[in-house]
C-alpha cells in the first residue's frame, strides 16, 4: 500500500468525502516529494550507477538454518556441538597454557580501557567519523559526557554501584575468547536510547527458534535472544536489548548462526596435553615409573622376594620418598633400562610442539606466555627478530583482531543508536612510536612535504609569512630560489644580470643590497638554519651561496 493508499484511507475515516478530497492533494503534494527527493538520495546524475537506496522486495530464498532440526523444539536454537559451555570452561581450568593466553590478552585489553586522546598512548576515544572535519565546542563536550558515560557502564549516580568499563571488558572478553559469544544487555531509557548496558553470561544466551528461515532486520519487537536457566527459558531479548558477538562466524546450517571457538579447534591438541600433563602428574601420585626391571640372578625363595617388594615399594614410593636409595642383600642384582634418554628427549619435543599449536590457533607468540622457542629445523639467522618485535607482530595478529571485533559491537549497539556522527576506537595500537614518526616527518620534509604540510598532519598551524612553504632539499631550494630571481630581473633596474658578464660568478657572499629578488637582501644560512637539525655539510652551503647566476 502506497503514501496514496494510506492518507486517503485516513481523511476518509476522520472527515469523510471533504477529507477524501483534502487528502487527494496532500498525497499529490509528498508523492511529488519523494519524487523529487529520491534522485538526491540515490546520487543525481550517477545513472545505474548510482548508491541504492530502496530496499530489497522479496525474502532471500536460501537456507541459513536447518529447518528439520530436533533441537528447536524447546523454542531456541542449541548449541550443536558434543562439547558443553561448562566443558568449554572447565578445560581452560585444567589447560593452564590457555589460562595463561586468555589472561594475557585480557590484560592487554585491560590497558586501553581509559579515556586517551594521544593517539600514542594506550586506551579509547570517541571521534567523528568525517576524519576530515573538525569538531565544534559542543560536540567535543558531547564526546567528555558521552566518555564519562561509558566508563560508568550506563547512565548512573551511584559509580560504586555498578561495574566499571575494564571490569566490563575482562567479563564480555573472557566469555567471547573461550565460547566464542559475547553477550551484553541493553537498558534503553524513556526515548528509546541505550542508558545501561550489563555483561550477560554468555553461556545462558541462545538464539530464539524462528518461524521463518532468515532472520528479518526490519522486525525490530521480534524475540532474537532467550536467557534459559536449567533447560527453561526465563527472559527473552529483542535484537535492540542485547548484543550476541561471535568472533568466527560459520555458514554451516547445523551451527544455527553460533561460533566455533578456538578451544573446539584445539579438541585434539587440548587432549594430548591433558594425556600429557597426566602422565608426568601420575609419577608423583603412583610412584616410580617402569623404566627399568630388577633382575635378581639366580634362585631366591618367594617369601624373601616379597620382602624385599614391601621394602622397595615402601622406601621410594610417593613424592616423601624421593631419591632414597634402597638396600638389599643379595648374590647378584641386574638393571635391565627399559627407557633411553633418548626418548625423554622425544617426549619434550612432543610437549614443545603442543603449546605452539595451541598459541598459534590463538594468534599469540608463546613469547608472550612466557614460552621461549628458536627456530627449530631451522639454520640460524644472524638477523633474528628480537622479543620486542615477536610481541609487536604478535599483537598485530591476535590483539588487533579483538580490539576491532569489540569496537564494531560497541558502536553498533551503544555509540550509532545514540549518535551516528561518532564512533568508538582504540588509540596507541600502532607499532609506529613518537620517535618515528619524527623521522618519518623529517624524511618527508626532506623529500617531497612542505614544512607546512608536515605540520599540518599533526594538528600544528602553518608558520607566519610563508616561511613553512618550503621543502627542506638543496636542489629544490635551490631551483625554486632561482626561479624568483628570474621573475623579479626584467623591468627592474639593478636587477640580477644587469652588469654581471656572462660566465661571471659573483663573489661568495657578495650579493649587496640587490642581490636577492625584488631587491631584497637573503642570507641563505640563516634561512636553512631555520628548518635543519643538523648542520649542512660546509662545501653544500657554499654552493648553494654561489647559486645565484642568471646567465642572459
Amino acid at each position: 500500500m502506497g503514501i496514496r493508499d494510506s492518507i486517503g484511507r485516513l481523511g476518509r475515516t476522520a472527515l469523510g468525502a471533504f477529507g477524501e478530497v483534502l487528502t487527494e492533494y496532500a498525497s499529490d503534494g509528498l508523492m511529488k516529494a519523494d519524487k523529487e527527493d529520491k534522485p538526491e538520495r540515490e546520487g543525481k546524475g550517477l545513472g545505474e550507477g548510482a548508491v541504492p537506496v530502496d530496499k530489497a522486495t522479496d525474502d532471500p530464498k536460501s537456507l541459513f538454518f536447518d529447518p528439520y532440526a530436533i533441537i528447536e523444539q524447546l523454542g531456541y536454537k542449541d548449541r550443536p556441538s558434543m562439547i558443553t559451555y561448562g566443558t568449554l570452561r572447565a578445560m581452560v581450568w585444567k589447560m593452564p597454557i590457555v589460562q595463561a593466553i586468555v589472561q594475557t590478552r585480557l590484560n592487554q585489553m585491560a590497558a586501553f580501557c581509559t579515556p586517551e586522546h594521544d593517539p600514542y598512548k594506550m586506551g579509547f576515544r570517541l571521534a567523528l567519523r568525517d576524519m576530515e572535519k573538525e569538531p565544534t565546542k559542543v560536540e567535543m563536550k558531547w564526546i567528555t559526557d558521552m566518555e564519562s558515560i561509558l566508563m560508568r557502564t550506563g547512565v548512573t549516580d551511584n559509580i560504586r554501584g555498578r561495574d566499571g568499563f575494564e571490569d566490563f571488558v575482562r567479563k564480555v572478553m573472557y566469555d567471547s575468547l573461550i565460547l566464542d559469544q559475547m553477550t551484553f544487555e541493553i537498558v534503553p531509557n524513556k526515548k528509546g536510547k541505550p542508558a545501561e548496558w550489563y555483561a550477560v553470561d554468555a553461556s545462558t544466551i541462545r538464539l530464539a527458534d524462528t518461524a521463518t528461515t532468515h532472520m528479518n532486520e526490519d522486525l525490530k519487537k521480534e524475540i532474537r535472544y532467550v536467557q534459559i536457566y536449567d533447560g527453561m527459558i526465563i527472559s527473552e531479548y529483542t535484537q535492540d536489548e542485547l548484543c550476541f558477538g561471535v568472533r568466527n562466524p560459520r555458514t554451516d546450517l547445523r551451527l544455527f548462526g553460533y561460533g566455533v571457538s578456538e578451544l573446539e579447534m584445539l579438541i585434539p591438541i587440548i587432549t594430548s596435553l591433558l594425556y600429557s600433563f597426566q602422565y608426568n602428574q601420575n609419577f608423583f601420585t603412583q610412584g616410580s615409573a617402569a623404566k627399568g626391571i630388577l633382575n635378581f640372578k639366580g634362585t631366591i625363595p618367594e617369601r624373601q622376594l616379597q620382602q624385599f617388594r614391601r621394602q622397595w615399594y615402601s622406601q621410594i614410593s610417593s613424592v616423601a620418598n624421593s631419591w632414597r636409595t634402597p638396600i638389599t642383600n643379595s648374590e647378584d642384582l641386574q638393571w635391565i633400562n627399559m627407557q633411553q634418554s633418548a626418548r625423554d628427549m622425544e617426549f619434550s619435543a612432543w610437549m614443545d610442539f603442543l603449546i605452539k599449536v595451541t598459541c598459534s590457533c590463538f594468534t599469540i607468540d608463546p613469547v608472550e606466555v612466557n614460552f621461549q622457542y628458536g627456530n627449530s629445523g631451522q639454520k640460524a639467522s644472524l638477523v633474528e627478530a628480537s622479543n620486542k618485535e615477536k610481541i609487536t607482530e604478535s599483537k598485530e595478529r591476535g590483539l588487533r583482531p579483538l580490539m576491532s571485533f569489540f569496537t564494531r559491537l560497541m558502536n553498533k549497539h551503544i555509540i550509532w543508536p545514540i549518535n551516528e556522527d561518532f564512533e568508538f576506537q582504540f588509540v596507541g595500537l600502532d607499532s609506529t612510536t613518537r620517535s618515528e614518526t619524527a623521522d618519518l616527518a623529517t624524511k618527508q620534509v626532506k623529500s617531497y612535504k612542505t614544512v607546512d604540510e608536515v605540520r599540518a598532519g599533526e594538528d600544528l598551524p602553518a608558520l607566519p609569512d610563508g616561511q613553512g612553504e618550503i621543502i627542506l632539499d638543496p636542489v629544490w631550494m635551490q631551483k625554486h630560489m632561482a626561479a624568483q630571481g628570474g621573475m623579479g630581473e626584467e623591468g627592474e633596474e639593478g636587477g640580477f644580470g644587469e652588469e654581471q658578464q656572462d660566465g661571471e660568478q659573483p663573489e661568495e657572499g657578495d650579493q649587496g643590497e640587490e642581490g636577492g629578488p625584488n631587491g631584497k637582501q637573503v642570507d641563505f644560512k640563516t634561512l636553512l638554519s631555520q628548518y635543519e637539525e643538523n648542520d649542512e655539510d660546509e662545501e653544500m652551503q657554499n654552493s648553494l651561496t654561489r647559486s645565484w647566476v642568471v646567465e642572459l
